[in-house]
């Protein structure tokens, strides 16, 4: 049998006598690790999915910020009377930010998904004795628990902010971040379905990064993640409500200025799965034409 999963293979083995659901569960706890292990092997890619957003966050808020609080003095557009806004623009900007971390993290499954796929380590899975779903669902866990973690990062790094002047409220404390952290994770993993289904079909980082990369600014900025919709051209406002990143945007900004809004809270959650739903099907039937 092949040794480079041999431990492996005999945890699973020994556990296929076992009911099926603790299997799968086994199985896929195993390929979740292996995922993250070997993530720890290259933290540069840790670094640098995580470098950008908080360049954008501190650019973007410097650049945008008097931009904003110009714009919203009159109060916004539809809205009440003017009062003084109690939140900086960076607050605003989080969940742009939070949804931009996710996109491209979701990029780099498809590039772990190439590197798999030249290295033949993923051959060694197609003919061990385990579950192609079991792969691919402990792939996408891995992928969503980073996520998860690298939003939880740029959380905590706003927290910093706030002893340092810059108002961020965070109206939900702990329970609202960790919301966004499953937000963020879950629209993540939707969005890892595109990187997924380019890798298996192309086999070619180059094409995973040139589509995944060319998707990312078109998703962000025609939807509400840089602005509240009130401030957008009225096309943007057309288009933002297709737009699934709008939904998550919505709902995280929700979360940090306001409160709890389950409407938005919902909504998000709904347009994620749609969302996932579409792109993750695609990576599945991809990967099931794998080793054929």
């Amino acid at each position: 049998m092949v040794t480079d999963v041999g431990h492996a293979q005999r945890v699973i083995i020994g556990t296929r006598d076992a009911e099926s659901t603790g299997g799968v569960l086994t199985e896929v706890g195993l390929v979740t690790w292996r995922s993250l292990v070997k993530l720890t092997r290259t933290p540069v890619l840790l670094f640098f999915s995580l470098f950008m957003p908080l360049i954008w966050l501190v650019m973007f808020s410097q650049t945008f910020g008097t931009v904003f609080s110009s714009a919203t003095s009159g109060g916004f557009p539809g809205g009440p009377a003017a009062t003084p806004l109690p939140y900086d623009y960076v607050a605003v900007l989080l969940p742009g930010i939070a949804v931009m971390t996710a996109i491209q993290s979701a990029s780099q499954s498809g590039f772990g998904m190439v590197a798999d796929l030249e290295s033949g380590f993923m051959d060694k899975f197609f003919v061990a004795p385990i579950r192609r779903s079991s792969v691919l669902a402990g792939k996408l866990l891995a992928d969503g628990l980073r996520m998860a973690a690298q939003a939880g990062i740029i959380l905590g790094i706003a927290a910093i902010l706030t002893l340092f002047g810059w108002r961020i409220p965070f109206a939900t404390g702990v329970m609202g971040a960790l919301l966004i952290m499953l937000l963020a994770a879950a629209f993540g993993v939707a969005f890892s379905g595109l990187s997924n289904t380019v890798a298996l079909r192309t086999k070619n980082t180059e094409s995973t990064m040139m589509v995944s990369f060319s998707l990312t600014f078109p998703l962000l900025f025609l939807s509400t993640a840089m602005l509240p919709k009130a401030l957008l051209p009225a096309w943007v406002q057309s288009f933002s409500t297709v737009n699934p990143v709008s939904y998550m945007a919505d709902a995280a900004r929700a979360l940090i200025l306001t409160g709890f809004d389950w409407t938005a809270i919902g909504n998000a959650f709904l347009a994620i799965l749609a969302f996932g739903i579409v792109l993750n099907g695609l990576a599945i039937m991809a990967f099931r034409a794998q080793g054929k």
